[in-house]
């Protein structure tokens, strides 16, 4: 059976949403300054070593899908320590959450100045940040079951390709507009 989905289209499609993203960072800049907190740094750090170990994770697929000896292992190696880093920033992003969400905190200042750009900006930016986990862990119980018997371009390969390109750009989206917010003016 043929694979939906060859190397060179994940390739293309992970080339295509980086530059995307990494180019609309600097619109950002318009909108503000913020606060640096003890939990904004702690979460920005997590955030951005996650971000640097899934690009990694993601190159792995390639080797994966052309059947080279020992890549799935490798890559699922790589693929757990990088569900560690999101459950990390996530707990990270939880505690400045509460930061956020507190009295006369910036949701306040958000939803006086700019109720839009709150609804828009960082309710999406919640949900899509925590996305990565469920499909990185879904890829991994996957790799850690079919690893020993994947051949190119299998099936099971595109589909955790698959589960891994979406978890990567989902860590992308949450990555750039959390780089957003910290330009918002937060009290």
């Amino acid at each position: 059976m043929k694979s939906l989905f060859t190397a060179r289209d994940f390739a293309v499609t992970q080339a295509c949403v980086a530059a995307a993203l990494f180019l609309s960072i600097p619109l950002f800049n318009v909108i503000g300054f913020s606060n640096h907190k003890l939990q904004a740094v702690l979460h920005g750090l997590g955030a951005t070593v996650t971000v640097i170990m899934s690009c990694q994770t993601i190159h792995l697929i390639y080797p994966m899908l052309r059947g080279k000896i020992g890549a799935a292992a490798k890559l699922e190696w790589v693929l757990w320590l990088t569900n560690a880093m999101v459950l990390l920033t996530i707990i990270f992003g939880n505690w400045l959450y509460i930061a956020y969400r507190g009295p006369d905190g910036p949701q306040e200042w958000l939803m006086y100045h700019s109720p839009e750009v709150h609804l828009i900006l960082m309710e999406y930016k919640e949900f899509v940040s925590l996305y990565p986990l469920p499909l990185g862990i879904a890829a991994g119980f996957l790799l850690r079951r079919f690893r020993h018997t994947l051949e190119p371009g299998s099936a099971v390969g595109g589909i955790i390709a698959l589960l891994i390109t979406l978890f990567w750009i989902c860590l992308l989206i949450g990555f750039a507009f959390g780089i957003g917010l910290t330009k918002l003016r937060m009290v």
